[in-house]
């Protein structure tokens, strides 16, 4: 014997985001340090310091922050005999664990190398830990100093200089799904 049944019902209640779940757009500044050698052999370990901008979209939730964004900085690295400029697009999301790329365009303005960073660490909020590998592409071999630096570690700091409440929750998909029926 097959029993088969269905049941419907509906629901009145109204659902609403809660505020701890509110989105905010970000205009900010990074700052950032970075350790860059390399993993196979003993070379001269390059410090640099980053300065750029960012924008960034970073919600709250009952399961913790989370943040997406994309930034333009510049990577400079001073040293005694050359100084390298490193102008670097780059893309991250994290929740917790962050997950970036980066273009960058190293030159001491007599030689040049384009780079292509994956880059995965931590992050929460405006602060980013992560260790990147850097994958030789155009002109590797012509720029000597950077051809055999393969690895980064960096920290960014992103400060906001403009925040804004995102109406993102009360739009689009969010407003058909919470509107009330």
């Amino acid at each position: 014997m097959v029993v088969s049944g269905k049941i419907y019902s509906q629901d009145s209640v109204l659902h609403t985001i809660p505020k701890s779940e509110k989105t905010y757009r970000n205009t900010e500044v990074l700052l950032g340090f970075s350790w860059q050698g390399n993993v196979k052999d003993k070379v001269k370990m390059m410090r640099y310091v980053e300065i750029g901008i960012a924008k960034s979209l970073h919600t709250g939730s009952r399961h913790g922050p989370a943040s997406f964004g994309v930034f333009l900085t510049e990577e400079m690295f001073f040293g005694a005999e050359t100084t390298v400029f490193g102008t670097k697009l780059g893309a991250y999301t994290h929740w917790l664990i962050d997950l970036g790329l980066s273009v960058i365009y190293y030159t001491d303005l007599k030689k040049g190398n384009f780079k292509i960073r994956p880059e995965a660490g931590i992050g929460l909020g405006g602060l980013r830990l992560v260790l990147g590998y850097n994958v030789p592409t155009i002109d590797n071999r012509a720029f000597e100093l950077l051809r055999i630096n393969n690895a980064q570690l960096s920290i960014q700091f992103l400060l906001p200089v403009r925040k804004k409440e995102s109406k993102i929750n009360e739009s689009g998909i969010f407003r058909r799904l919470f509107k009330k029926q």
